[in-house]
């Protein structure tokens, strides 16, 4: 008898978990057909293409650099024997810098000049005499280079004699040297940087949507990092053709203000760009584009599947997008749940 009651209790005791599993079973089906019911589509939002006035205006930054900067060297040999101009002095173009020791050189340019002379004048009195047929055509041609002979050697130690007077090419200030007196110098050796900031410049790089708006001769206010509370203007100088390894164009501006000796080489400066904001764009949110800004594309919905459409784009400072081509005013984009949809993909409208 008891053992026929613990058998009773054991077919009952698997029975209760038999029909516990399959209930399991059946609300795992069921929640398996309801998922893949609501896997049909993909819930997203939209938004709507719209026109709105743009802020075309923009910043560049750049470092000001000297109009002018360049390494004299010297093209002469022999001992400085006197300095006129040292590290921190304006020099204009052609004065003397430093003189190198000249006697040797001005023992031979001497000769020369004696010997050019007497050159010229015998021409001219052989040239007198040929006109009376008095000497030969060979004896006039023989004088005749002679003087060539002198005059040449006179204008290269004119040279070599000039030379021993280092001066500066172009007017500015001597941004550091390199000699002292005595110091013993020698043709290709460094004298001085020359630096002439009249007229400063920034040097700035804008992308190729801003290049178009820019134009030669636009005076652009110019604000400096390290000079607050004062108002500055360059005038654009120059404009590249080509864009450089990051796709985008140099513009060199000319400083034209008249507190603009406060502004150093060396410091850093932008240049603010404005433009007349005139007329209205068609405009969506940049994380409402697919793709890249080179192709890129936007999903709209057509009978419940969303369409990809390829379109052109401005990108703009405040985080939206210019569209220059493929869409039109009123028509809706997806704008989020973009992640798994694809072309044919059936989405809902949150």
């Amino acid at each position: 008898m008891k053992k026929l009651l613990i058998a009773a209790f054991m077919l009952l005791g698997v029975g209760a978990i038999a029909f516990t599993l399959y209930n399991n079973k059946q609300e795992l089906n069921e929640e398996a057909n309801l998922a893949m019911k609501t896997s049909e589509y993909i819930s997203v939002t939209t938004e709507k293409v719209t026109e709105k006035a743009v802020n075309r205006n923009f910043e560049a930054n750049g470092i000001f650099e000297p109009n002018q900067e360049l390494k004299l060297m010297s093209e002469t040999s022999g001992s400085i024997v006197k300095i006129l101009k040292k590290k921190g002095s304006y020099v204009k173009r052609g004065d003397v810098i430093v003189q190198v020791d000249d006697r040797l050189i001005r023992s031979e340019y001497t000769i020369a000049k004696l010997q050019r002379d007497q050159a010229e004048k015998d021409l001219k009195r052989f040239e007198n005499l040929a006109s009376t047929d008095a000497i030969t055509k060979k004896q006039l041609e023989e004088i005749q280079n002679g003087f060539k002979i002198a005059d040449a050697q006179f204008s290269a130690l004119q040279k070599r004699l000039d030379d021993t007077q280092i001066k500066a090419p172009i007017s500015g200030f001597i941004n550091e040297d390199y000699y002292e007196m005595g110091t013993l110098v020698s043709p290709g050796m460094p004298i001085a940087d020359i630096i002439n900031t009249t007229p400063l410049k920034l040097t700035v790089n804008v992308t190729e949507n801003e290049i178009s708006k820019v134009k030669v001769g636009d005076v652009i206010p110019v604000s400096v990092n390290a000079i607050r509370g004062e108002e500055f203007s360059g005038k654009v100088d120059f404009i590249s053709n080509k864009a450089d390894g990051s796709f985008k164009y140099e513009v060199i501006l000319l400083m034209n203000s008249k507190n603009q000796n406060q502004i150093k080489p060396g410091m850093f400066g932008t240049a603010e760009f404005q433009f007349a904001q005139t007329g209205q764009v068609l405009k969506i949110d940049r994380k409402s584009v697919v793709g890249s800004l080179k192709n890129p594309g936007v999903y709209l919905i057509q009978n419940g599947q969303a369409v990809y459409r390829p379109i052109t784009i401005n990108p703009l400072d405040d985080g939206s997008v210019e569209v220059l081509d493929g869409l039109k005013a009123g028509d809706e984009v997806i704008a989020s749940g973009l992640i798994n949809v694809k072309e044919g993909t059936k989405v809902k409208v949150q």
